[in-house]
């Protein structure tokens, strides 16, 4: 089973110069002008103090001086699709939990402040289940499915079954009669169940899932891999969004809710298919020293242990805090303060998303050149600007120029923004830290969520954006304070932290 795993890794490099030579063509105008991004060897690590005892592990040799058995293949074009179609299923639940079950919550009178729980998809008891699943799925190993993908096997049934029956089960009002619940109340609480529990489960695949793509793709190859993996994802936003919009218009602009639930699991299901079918992972990491069993100790070692590793979870939970303001409430905003019907407020997240789509992947051909701080850089920028002009803006043709703007900031940090976390982890924990960065953005999300929606009932919708305006710019602090080279990981690589 070890030489098959071996020899399907080989496999996975056929091809990939077809890869490199389309998805490197096109940043070449960049070349020599900022610096190679590929530069450190290896992927990032954590260094002394990780283990617990303040030693440093033996430091992994720079890539070409270690055998080439030990080093990831590059991804052929076939491969990096196969892996990133279950990312297009994944957007089309994000594009879904994000903007549309924000109508259905508006529907059934569901306060903004338990909407802006409800609608995240992060939620707070990741803050404790992510690191342990993403540590598990390091030490999980399954004969066909690898460590990663056993997990989708696993979860996202559960997932899709209760994204389709949660519009049903808020028609079993009269379970809450026994109880003195009035029927409204008994649909919210029931429509709460369904949604907490697609929404655990969700993220309970996600994570193991979106760790697989260190495991699989080599350094230099990672900004272009996520480019298309994010890529894809905000194709499966843009495309229920599009639904939703011609399946509103054709119901006299109210959305067809229940269809939209039954097509988002569909889609969500079909999604994954050629990812389980198509990607066989590596049994042996490059770059793995040994795999551990993680104490709390080990938990609180990885978010301490290095410095470059913190200020990332920082810009992380600010950028979290903004964005998650934004996605539960724009429909809110849309309809409650601007008085749009559902076709019309679903067109201002169609907007928003589509330029994401078109732009994140170019960008993340970009940050392999440029560098992926710059590109990161970039977006929030632009992001930070869009919300601050939004602040100024009362009609409905610029509002949707400063969404376009935005959604080019957001393709910048989402093309970005996850291959810096491969940067400063070690390929055995790429597991662990892929879990603690949902801790962060599970604690950030609703977080960021719940603190806009107090803000907006309290002072109204005119706080809406000058909030999300400080968020972005505040993760702009850490952001500016945050170096590759500088960490642990990328000094223990190149040999400059010698083994204890």
């Amino acid at each position: 089973m070890a030489m098959e795993q071996t020899n399907q890794s080989q496999r996975g490099g056929e091809g990939a110069s077809d890869f490199d030579a389309g998805a490197m063509g096109v940043a070449n105008v960049a070349e020599g002008l900022l610096g190679e991004v590929g530069e450190l060897p290896g992927v990032g690590g954590l260094g002394p103090g990780y283990e617990g005892g303040g030693a440093a592990e033996p430091a992994v040799p720079p890539a070409g001086t270690r055998p080439t058995a030990s080093e990831a293949p590059l991804v052929s074009l076939r491969l990096a699709t196969l892996y990133s179609s279950g990312n297009f299923g994944s957007g089309v639940f994000y594009g879904f939990n994000n903007f549309i079950l924000s109508i259905f919550l508006l529907n059934l009178n569901v306060p903004i402040l338990l909407n802006g729980l409800l609608s995240s998809t992060r939620s707070f008891e990741g803050a404790i289940l992510q690191p342990l699943v993403g540590a598990w799925s390091d030490r999980t190993w399954h004969e066909r499915f690898g460590r990663r993908n056993i997990f989708v096997v696993w979860f996202t049934p559960v997932c899709v079954a209760f994204v389709i029956i949660t519009p049903f089960l808020t028609q079993l009002t009269g379970l809450g009669f026994p109880f003195g619940f009035s029927a409204n109340l008994t649909a919210i609480i029931l429509a709460t169940i369904g949604i907490f529990l697609f929404t655990l489960t969700f993220n309970l695949m996600y994570d193991p899932y979106q760790a697989l793509l260190a495991d699989i793709t080599p350094e230099r190859q990672r900004g272009g891999v996520n480019g298309l993996f994010q890529a894809l994802g905000a194709s499966g936003q843009v495309i229920i969004l599009v639904l939703a919009i011609v399946l509103s218009d054709l119901n006299g602009g109210r959305a067809p809710l229940t269809i939209l639930f039954i097509l988002t699991g569909a889609l969500l299901a079909l999604g994954f298919i050629p990812t389980l079918l198509g990607v066989r992972e590596p049994r042996d990491l490059p770059g793995v020293l040994r795999h551990h069993r993680y104490t709390l100790r080990d938990y609180w070692n990885g978010l301490r242990s290095d410095p470059q590793v913190g200020l990332y979870f920082a810009t992380q939970f600010f950028l979290w805090f903004g964005i998650n303001a934004i996605t539960p409430n724009l429909t809110y905003y849309a309809e409650r303060s601007l008085h749009f019907d559902d076709t019309q407020a679903l067109i201002l997240s169609f907007i928003l998303l589509l330029t994401s789509a078109l732009f994140v992947w170019p960008f993340g051909l970009l940050g392999d050149r440029i560098g992926l701080k710059r590109t990161f850089l970039l977006g929030m920028i632009l992001m930070a600007g869009a919300a601050i002009a939004a602040v100024f803006i009362k009609d409905v043709i610029p509002l949707y120029i400063v969404l376009a703007l935005a959604g080019v900031g957001n393709a910048a940090q989402t093309a970005s923004s996850y291959p810096l976390l491969t940067r400063v982890t070690l390929p055995d924990r790429m597991g662990l830290y892929t879990g603690l960065n949902s801790t962060v953005t599970s604690i950030a999300a609703p977080g960021g969520a719940v603190l806009a929606s107090t803000l907006i009932t309290v002072y109204g919708y005119s706080v809406f954006f000058p909030f999300v305006a400080a968020m972005f710019l505040l993760s702009l602090i850490p952001l500016s304070l945050f170096h590759i080279e500088r960490s642990v990981a990328a000094r223990t690589l190149r040999g400059e932290l010698a083994a204890a």
